[in-house]
């Protein structure tokens, strides 16, 4: 049996030679190619060893050597176990890294979908009319309440001349309502006497009739006369009511004047409007016109980018909305300064996003204005992204650039109260759009910038 067993790992070892002396170095050299190979060969080699010798009814040859003599602090074996040490080590600092990674991740959520957004204004005249003069350039940088353009405006200036010679026909025609309550004053004066004369006189003719003094027709006459200059004191008021109601005077308001003076404004106002102002800070954008085009009420001339603020819209995963609060703080990379970093508060987190196969916004049944978030592969299931709107909390540099693209990590261990206080700072801006005054003659007075 023990012949079986040698036979069959010698077999299995390669080893065709019958003598022992070839069995035996086949083995040594089979174990020697085990330490060197790999753990797994390594154990059937010393299988086979066991295998093979110790249960052997034959003498050992006398140049062989028990595996189990050998030195343990041979070459091969301290190879074999400081192999098997590292491996361990390996895989617990892989594992370690693993956690501390998935950890990380969770405290500090990032995406790299990331865009820097700006507030733009588009820019529409509020009249129409034909561009006479443009002041500015594309991708110019305009100061707020600077001179952008110029309508033609002589149309614009004849109705404020028309306006005001308005008012100044409502004043004629207010005097002359007030002449007019005067002389419907007077008459109904007139007509008062002589109703008292005429009531009085019927009453005395009344006391005689039936003498020889009055007769019946006299009587009647008089009565008649007083009946009528009555109705003539019913007239008169009328007539002055309706002279009253001509003029237009509620208190110490009259509604003709205050008609014609908002005429007059309308018209002053739409002549201000001939030049377009920059109501903010900001840079011009997409300017494709020359003077001579018809430019129409509210179709957009140009865009100007509000300087005033920056954020960054950072697209994160549904799942991780739930460690990111407002007033957090966040790094901030841009792809065009990668190696920088940028210092951002966390604004707000939308509560709604366009749904997949939802109908647009101008049909019915639309959402309204939402945010439309497009998933990158729509073969399997994804979590639905939400843009999160991140405050730069950094003065504006030239790598600022509406579109770009970014990277964002939320800190979400950072101070949220400190974050949201200084976000309050940060929006604190003067939002009052430029409100050109009007001049004398009806036309703004221009605020001079760099051209």
């Amino acid at each position: 049996m023990a012949r079986l067993h040698r036979r069959r790992a010698v077999r299995f070892l390669g080893d065709s030679s019958p003598s022992f002396e070839g069995r035996s170095g086949a083995l040594h050299q089979a174990a020697g190619i085990g330490l060197r190979g790999t753990d797994c060969l390594s154990l059937l080699h010393f299988l086979a060893d066991l295998l093979c010798f110790p249960m052997s009814d034959e003498p050992y040859p006398k140049n062989y050597q028990d595996p189990a003599m050998v030195s343990r602090h041979s070459p091969q074996r301290i190879r074999k176990f400081l192999g098997m040490v590292v491996s361990l080590l390996i895989f617990a600092a892989a594992a370690f890294s693993a956690i501390l990674v998935q950890r990380n991740l969770r405290i500090n959520p990032r995406t790299e979908d990331a865009q820097v957004r700006a507030n733009v204004v588009g820019i529409s005249p509020q009249v129409g009319g034909t561009i006479v003069a443009i002041h500015v350039k594309d991708n110019q940088l305009v100061k707020k309440g600077q001179l952008l353009y110029e309508i033609d405006e002589r149309p614009y200036q004849a109705e404020a001349e028309k306006a005001q010679a308005d008012l100044a026909l409502t004043e004629f025609e207010i005097q002359a309502y007030k002449d007019q309550i005067t002389a419907a004053e007077a008459a109904l004066r007139e007509s008062q006497a002589n109703a008292l004369y005429a009531s009085n006189y019927a009453k005395r003719v009344g006391a005689l009739v039936g003498s020889s003094y009055v007769t019946t027709d006299k009587n009647e006459q008089a009565q008649t006369q007083a009946q009528t200059t009555a109705a003539k004191v019913e007239q008169d008021l009328a007539a002055l009511s309706r002279a009253r109601n001509l003029l237009g005077e509620s208190g110490e308001i009259n509604v003709r004047r205050e008609g014609a003076q908002a005429a007059l404004r309308d018209a002053a106002l739409k002549l201000s409007y001939c030049r377009v102002y920059a109501p903010c800070d900001g840079y011009v954008t997409d300017l494709q016109i020359t003077p001579g085009v018809y430019a129409s009420v509210g179709e957009q001339i140009f865009s100007l980018v509000d300087k005033r603020i920056w954020y960054v819209l950072a697209y994160f995963r549904e799942t991780d909305l739930r460690h990111i609060q407002q007033g957090m703080e966040a790094d901030v990379y841009f792809m065009a300064e990668s190696g920088k970093k940028y210092r951002g508060i966390v604004q707000g987190i939308p509560k709604a996003v366009v749904e997949l196969g939802s109908p647009s916004s101008s049909t019915p049944g639309g959402q309204g204005i939402l945010s439309q978030v497009s998933p990158t592969i729509d073969f399997i299931l994804l979590a639905q992204r939400y843009p999160v709107r991140i405050v730069l909390d950094e003065k504006e540099e030239h790598s600022f650039r509406m579109g770009g693209t970014a990277s964002v990590i939320v800190h979400t261990q950072s101070d949220m109260a400190a974050g949201s206080r200084r976000l309050n700072q940060l929006e604190r801006v003067d939002a009052a759009a430029f409100t050109a005054p009007l001049s004398g003659s009806g036309m703004p007075t221009p605020v001079q910038g760099n051209e």
